[in-house]
């Protein structure tokens, strides 16, 4: 039986948005919080180091998404299968640490190859950093999946903001105690391991038992063509300082801190409730699937008005927040954050795109959508202006080629539907 029996539908759905919608704000605002609270402990310079090893350490987390999308999607089959299939499956925690630890050990292996030109001179701890905790987000990432493919939403919703609040702490505590960047890179990482502390929970311990449905040959592929997708959206949206260290030399990008931190700031007002509520998104396009791409499209106009009024507000009193928040030193022109407050919106568009191509099943032109987003997104910083002119253009630019793949899939896939 799972955590929703005994409720009633409307009671059981609500339920899930709320507690699934609670955690990810949660995990959102502690990740945010994490972020300002280094700019305020670490110089420029070495915020601009630890905010590279931030997103590749989310990007990779990101890439776990398609392990837990999978194994949610395969622990289900297996629950709602009758018959021997569930015993022919591997264990879903199994079968994730397997693919955690092949991660990690193509991450170390390869790291001659990038660590110093991501991660700076001496990457060396970082590096160990990035692997241990990809061993231990891909853990979390299976019991997750596990417990949201038993329907289990109220463990997962504790598992996934405890995570996040786990990592505020420690990243807090490092601070606190001047360990500097590589002290609040090792919170942040560790993190990943919290949920070992939920094993004696009846649902986790059931969860880290469950088998998936389907052999695990055909687990493992089906993972790879997830995690695939989720590394196409991940570039882009966490590791967009990684993007910019490699495109930039090491002297400019020291001085790139407060535009980062801008670019974080600037996105949240629209990607952190968009990203929370993905799931509602697709459940209304596929419930007015038979009115084509108007729902998107009005969604879409929603999202553009907030927009504008997000670069205006920006352009006006984003200077003077930047500073009161961040210090003196996270001075960004008004005229910036409104081009970046409008970039977000282009992302946020992409986001939701991406949403109704999945609702409508288009997995691969999904994935294109972001694939080419992340290109052009990269094309872009290679050109020859500014370090803003360059974050602003690519910022806007990958989206909205992004948006364009993704409209044209959707005007297909709901054509006959009109």
């Amino acid at each position: 039986m799972t955590a929703d029996a005994g409720a009633g539908p409307t009671t059981g759905r609500a339920a899930r948005i709320g507690g699934v919608g609670l955690a990810s704000l949660v995990a959102a605002a502690a990740g945010y919080l994490v972020l300002l609270v280094a700019a305020r402990v670490l110089t420029p310079a070495q915020n601009a180091d630890f905010l590279a090893f931030w997103g590749l350490l989310f990007f990779f987390f990101g890439v776990l998404g398609g392990l837990q999308n999978e194994t949610t999607r395969a622990v289900h089959v297996a629950l709602a299968t009758p018959g021997d299939i569930p015993a022919r499956g591997p264990r879903a925690l199994r079968a994730g640490l397997l693919v955690g630890a092949a991660l990690a050990l193509a991450l170390v292996v390869t790291a001659p190859l990038w660590g110093r030109a991501v991660l700076g001179p001496e990457p060396w701890l970082l590096v160990a950093v990035v692997a241990f905790s990809v061993l231990a987000f891909a853990g979390h990432a299976a019991v997750a999946g596990s417990l949201a493919g038993g329907g289990a939403w109220p463990a997962y919703a504790r598992l996934v903001g405890t995570e996040s609040v786990v990592r505020l702490a420690l990243t807090g505590a490092a601070a606190a105690v001047g360990l500097g960047t590589a002290g609040l890179a090792a919170g942040a990482g560790l993190a990943a391991a919290t949920w070992l502390g939920f094993s004696a929970a009846p649902a986790v311990r059931a969860a880290r038992s469950r088998r998936v449905g389907v052999p695990g040959r055909a687990f493992a592929g089906a993972t790879v063509q997830a995690m695939a997708g989720t590394a196409a959206s991940a570039a882009l949206v966490v590791g967009f300082p990684v993007l910019l260290r490699v495109t930039t030399p090491a002297d400019v990008y020291a001085l790139a801190a407060p535009l980062l931190m801008a670019v974080t700031l600037t996105r949240a007002p629209l990607l952190i409730p968009l990203n929370a509520y993905q799931g509602v998104a697709i459940t209304h396009f596929l419930a007015h699937r038979d009115r084509g791409a108007r729902p998107l499209l009005q969604v879409s106009a929603v999202v553009l008005a907030v927009g504008a009024v997000g670069a205006g507000a920006a352009a006006l009193v984003g200077p003077w927040l930047m500073v009161v928040v961040l210090g003196p030193d996270y001075r960004v022109p008004g005229a910036v954050l409104a081009g970046l407050t409008a970039s977000a919106c282009a992302l946020a568009l992409l986001t939701l795109t991406g949403a109704a191509v999945l609702a409508l099943g288009r997995h691969r032109a999904y994935a294109a959508g972001w694939l080419v987003a992340t290109a052009v997104s990269a094309a872009v910083l290679l050109a020859p202006w500014s370090l803003e002119a360059r974050a602003v253009a690519s910022l806007a630019a990958g989206p909205l080629v992004g948006v364009v793949v993704h409209a044209v899939a959707v005007r297909r896939s709901t054509a006959g539907h009109r």
